[in-house]
């Protein structure tokens, strides 16, 4: 392969910084409001890059019920990022978790990734998730998205039994404003899975949940 020119490989090289809030959004449906976030900053260049990710909600008007952070460093080869770090749980329990995840894209529409998380108790627990990007027009997106969580062995604590533990799937629609700024709607759909779905029904615990959803995306 022929060397790239002095000016590309500086560009490719050099350190540089971005943020990007993916999702912030109210959710309302049955008498709930919820409010979450999704945010990830980066440093680094096409090859290394240290992470900070953080997600959360609750209920709106409320105090926020859940917060994580993750630290990770990120190797790219070729299409796909090999992650490794820490992910801090600060809310409902502040727990460690070593944290190994991979990253990447198939095509130039769908974007995926996974986690493996073990507890400072041991416990294994792990994420996948997928995001296609389908355009309707120069400005407007339509975007599903899946995440299914599983966990290795059984959690009362959070009453999570082994196998698959619960799945999200959504669609939203998004209006792209300018290179930094869009605004979107759809609707997200959340229900327990297995094991899990079972120990949720034995404690009256909500089985699943539909809601609308607004929000905005931006990138700093």
């Amino acid at each position: 392969m022929a060397a790239k020119p002095a000016a590309a490989q500086e560009e490719s090289d050099a350190w540089r910084f971005s943020g990007e809030f993916d999702l912030l959004e109210l959710r309302a449906g049955k008498g709930d409001e919820l409010f979450i976030w999704d945010a990830t900053f980066s440093l680094g260049n096409d090859t290394d890059q240290v992470m900070l990710t953080t997600s959360g909600g609750g209920a709106l008007g409320n105090q926020i019920d859940e917060v994580d952070a993750k630290l990770l460093y990120g190797r790219t080869i070729g299409a796909a990022t090999l992650l490794v770090g820490v992910r801090r749980d600060i809310k409902p329990h502040s727990d460690w978790h070593a944290a190994f995840g991979l990253q990447g894209t198939l095509g130039t529409r769908l974007d995926w990734e996974t986690y493996l998380f073990v507890a400072e108790t041991g416990q294994v627990t792990g994420e996948v998730q997928a995001i296609y990007d389908l355009p309707i027009t120069q400005v407007l997106h339509l975007e599903p998205r899946v995440k299914i969580a599983w966990s290795a062995q059984e959690h009362l604590a959070e009453a999570t039994r082994p196998g698959l533990a619960e799945a999200e799937t959504a669609l939203r629609l998004r209006y792209t404003l300018n290179e930094r700024v869009n605004t979107y709607a759809g609707v997200v759909h959340e229900r327990l899975l297995g094991g899990t779905r079972r120990l949720g029904r034995q404690q009256g615990d909500a089985l699943d949940s539909t809601m609308a959803l607004i929000g905005i995306g931006f990138n700093l």
